[in-house]
């Protein structure tokens, strides 16, 4: 059985591994075939459902990496703009988390140091972000592929069951090593608004990972959370 979805971590991550910030962040979902997802999550992991298919994020933030082991992280490396895709797992203690499939971001230093030490699927592409008025965008650019996500802010949102699925994740599940890692994650609840996506449109990135392009994605946006996330373990 799957443990609950709430609004806060269930577990306060006490000792943190690194810090960070995310502004402006606008989230696109849409559903997709568990079997298509499934060879691409940590063994031991399997799709999280909701209403009986498995689902696709579409992330775009602005980042800043405040400290990595308690120290401040140099300003190189603070900064950038990201656009990640994801999806959501369960594991076989039914702890939900979510599984980065591509995280491509504008800082190539970044980028480098996260796919050494801790694995992530961090790619170095273009990523532009742009604020007009209730609108916010983001586009990305790496090499010959591409993708923008564009939505118009709608009024404040209590979180329904749909909503929490897909922002209130307290773990991330990784392979490290042919390793399936957990990695907590503790921040303060959202602050969701409604937003009508203007433009999900891909230009080959999704389609290099094999994932189906958008069809009328369900989209929210926050201003900001503080994020903390803890050591990694053994699933």
């Amino acid at each position: 059985m799957s443990e609950a979805l709430t609004l806060a971590a269930p577990e306060r991550v006490r000792w943190s591994l690194t810090d960070q910030i995310w502004r402006d962040v606008v989230f696109a979902h849409w559903p997709c075939d568990p079997a298509l997802l499934q060879p691409m999550l940590p063994r031991g992991t399997r799709p999280d459902l909701l209403a009986g298919s498995a689902w696709i994020g579409l992330i775009g933030l602005r980042m800043t990496v405040s400290s990595v082991l308690g120290v401040p992280t140099p300003r190189g490396l603070r900064d950038f703009n990201e656009v990640n895709v994801r999806t959501y797992a369960v594991d076989g203690r039914g702890r939900r988390g979510l599984v980065f499939l591509s995280m491509e971001a504008s800082n190539r230093t970044f980028v480098r140091t996260a796919r050494a030490v801790a694995g992530l699927p961090y790619r170095y592409g273009r990523v532009e972000f742009e604020r007009r008025g209730s609108e916010t965008g983001y586009r990305v650019r790496r090499g010959a592929v591409g993708l923008e996500l564009r939505v118009r802010r709608g009024p404040r949102t209590a979180a329904g069951e749909a909503d929490r699925f897909a922002t209130a994740r307290w773990r991330m599940f990784s392979t490290w090593h042919g390793h399936c890692l957990h990695t907590p994650a503790d921040h303060e609840p959202w602050a969701l608004h409604r937003a009508e996506p203007l433009s999900c449109a891909d230009f080959g990135l999704l389609g290099e990972l094999g994932l189906p392009a958008p069809d009328r994605p369900v989209a929210l946006i926050a201003s900001r959370v503080d994020a903390r996330f803890g050591a990694p373990s053994r699933c």
